[in-house]
């Protein structure tokens, strides 16, 4: 399936479907970037020797490389504008047992951001942009669906995710399909999810934008201005800005996943959507490169008694412009937060296969880079190698003293899930679930028009509003349990790709045109006979365990009956049922809220032609075009198709 993302803090990559009426996919991971809070200190204590051998962090290391499964790791320490510490330990290549060294090539993914940013502040300080400028002065093309942010956006907007695009809507990059600009267009211009500069919302278009507009100030490429302006000066001789080049050195680390059902490592390409996206999340690079990367931000700019950037856009870069949580705040291509008193500037990054993190506190000129040829994980959530590691940097015995003055952090209450509306007990008028089913069943054009029918072919629009892309849909289903869905996706005006979805009543799983087919699992399997079960609502007392009447609640200004479905395994959904017309409104299941409208006869039956799907992809309409019963469809259709790949 499709790797789903969910919002921060969340690391890792899950692969889960969730069912309704019409399925919504979910989009590819792409470049995370998550936190953690870290206790804040006020002291200060002597600094470890430099000649120390630190052998607290060679213990730690260790550890983490068990616990986490990370088959390599290249970890280095700069202070003073030298370099301390450096250690490379475990593989670059398992099946060829090749070990990892300070040479080693490591994607970076999202910790290319802080260098697309510095190239934007190298810009500024040679007068060829500001912070400040729209992007249109450099891209006639840019476009916001929002009238006052496509006003009003500027560099500085885009570089600290302030311009209300949805967290990590790439879609459009996933099937490798668009290039740079093309991507771009169709990102920026998607239905943003919050008010422009009112929060944080994790774009890496914006960045992809960003290094657009470096390219055009500088009249080259972004991958030359990064070569040219930040790798040549800073002797970042190794460091490479394509992660698909990266693949044809030698000493390069695979990326693996770590699959813990069999104990072993799965070897993954980068993902090819990370081209268009690259001034996002495209540098791979060596830990003994990233010190040199470290030495100009611990020197704040300045490297061997020279000055690489000015001090007021190194202020600028690390200064932060808009708060992440209560502990965390992003500048402009960094994270910062407070530790003991001193302020630390971090960025993490990762996919399938890669994670690294660069940590650095500005005051006391010290920074370490961790990288892993394995899928995010503890180490690079913002915050956890920092809290880790900095007390054995920093002081001597290790330790670092609790807050004496600071008033202790306590977590938010638990609030309420955005889909959770109903009361949790039975009120009095509530109806019975017989007569609720039976009721629901009429409303839907009754059992003998439900029986009549043992197929049907549906075909819609279905627009993902956030993300920026459009698909064909054809929906095929068949009794008992059968279902073939095709997905034809257009973005920027261009095919992009395909992706279907099959259940043949025993097993199923997805296919696609860009190189992410799946087999479903004995979990998913089950989930799939229950869910796309052609007479669901014939069968829900026999589908669920438990069928319950969890009294009512509102979908709009609508009144609704809450009937809650508890399946023998797996998560429990919910329909919100009218209380004036028996016809289903909206269902609720983990992660996914379907809401139906637009009710429609067709052949004696109440079909909803518009869908709305809030989800981890955000807001995707599905608008039907015709619905068609007793279709002649072959069983063949249900079935993987590897030898006739979807194109």
């Amino acid at each position: 399936m499709l790797s789903q993302v969910s919002d921060m803090p969340s690391d890792g990559d899950s692969r889960s479907w969730t069912s309704a009426p019409i399925r919504t996919l979910s989009a590819l991971g792409a470049l995370l970037f998550c936190f953690a809070i870290l206790p804040r200190c006020r002291t200060s204590a002597k600094q470890v020797d430099e000649s120390t051998e630190l052998p607290g962090i060679e213990r730690i290391l260790e550890e983490q490389r068990r616990v986490q499964h990370l088959p390599g790791l290249a970890f280095a320490i700069v202070e003073d504008d030298r370099v301390i510490y450096s250690r490379a330990l475990g593989l670059r290549d398992v099946e060829h047992n090749l070990p990892v060294t300070p040479d080693t090539l490591f994607p970076i993914g999202s910790c290319t951001k802080a260098f697309t940013s510095m190239a934007i502040a190298l810009g500024q300080d040679r007068g060829l942009l500001t912070l400040d400028d729209h992007p249109r002065k450099f891209l006639p093309y840019f476009r916001m669906a929002d009238p006052e942010a496509d006003a009003n956006v500027t560099l500085r907007d885009m570089l600290s995710h302030r311009t209300g695009l949805k967290a990590k809507a790439d879609l459009a990059a996933e099937p490798g399909v668009l290039n740079r600009e093309e991507y771009v267009q169709a990102a920026t211009s998607a239905k943003p999810t919050a008010k422009f500069r009112a929060a944080f919302q994790y774009s890496n278009a914006m960045f992809s934008a960003a290094g657009e507009i470096v390219a055009k100030a500088n009249r080259s490429t972004w991958e030359r201005v990064i070569e040219a302006e930040i790798f040549d000066p800073l002797g970042m001789h190794s460091s490479v800005t394509s992660t698909e080049r990266a693949l044809t050195v030698k000493n390069h680390a695979t990326g693996y996943v770590y699959e813990s059902s069999a104990l072993t490592f799965r070897a993954v390409p980068p993902p090819r959507s990370l081209e268009a996206m690259a001034p996002a999340g495209n540098i791979a690079s060596t830990a003994r490169d990233m010190t040199q990367w470290l030495r100009v931000l611990t020197g704040s700019g300045r490297i061997d008694g020279r000055r690489f950037l000015s001090e007021s856009m190194f202020h600028e870069l690390t200064t932060p412009v808009i708060p992440i949580n209560s502990s965390i705040s992003y500048a402009l291509g960094w994270a910062t937060y407070e530790w003991n008193g001193l302020r630390v500037v971090e960025h993490n990054g990762g996919s399938e296969g890669i994670s690294a993190l660069v940590s650095f506190i500005p005051e006391r000129r010290i920074g370490f880079v961790f990288l892993a040829n394995t899928s995010p994980n503890f180490m690079t959530q913002i915050g956890n190698a920092g809290k880790l590691f900095y007390p054995l940097i920093l002081y001597a015995d290790g330790q670092a003293r609790q807050p004496t003055n600071d008033v202790e952090r306590r977590p938010s209450p638990a609030g309420t899930s955005s889909g959770e509306t109903a009361t949790s007990a039975t009120t009095s008028d509530a109806p019975t679930v017989d007569a609720l089913l039976q009721r629901m069943l009429d409303a839907a054009g009754g059992e003998a028009g439900f029986r009549r029918h043992t197929s049907t072919e549906i075909h819609a629009r279905k627009t993902y509003d956030n993300q920026g892309v459009i698909a064909d849909l054809t929906v095929q289903e068949m009794a008992p349990a059968m279902r073939n869905e095709v997905e034809a996706w257009t973005a920027a005006g261009k095919q992009i790709g395909r992706v279907r979805v099959y259940f043949n009543g025993v097993g199923g799983g997805q296919e696609t045109t860009f190189g992410q087919d799946a087999t479903n699992d004995a979990a998913a399997n089950i989930q799939a006979r229950r869910e796309d079960a052609f007479h669901e609502l014939l069968d829900l007392k026999s589908l669920y365990k438990n069928v319950t009447v969890r009294g009512s609640s509102k979908v709009g200004a609508e009144d609704t009956w809450v009937v809650e479905l508890t399946p023998a395994q797996g998560s429990s959904s919910r329909l919100h049922v009218s209380q004036s017309t028996g016809l289903i409104l909206q269902r609720e299941s983990e992660g996914q809220t379907l809401t139906f409208a637009d009710y429609r006869d067709v052949d004696g039956e109440r079909v909803p032609f518009l869908t709305t799907i809030n989800d981890p992809l955000g807001e995707t309409t599905i608008a039907v075009d015709s619905v068609r019963f007793n279709v002649a469809i072959p069983e063949a259709a249900f079935r993987v198709n590897k030898e006739t790949p979807v194109r």
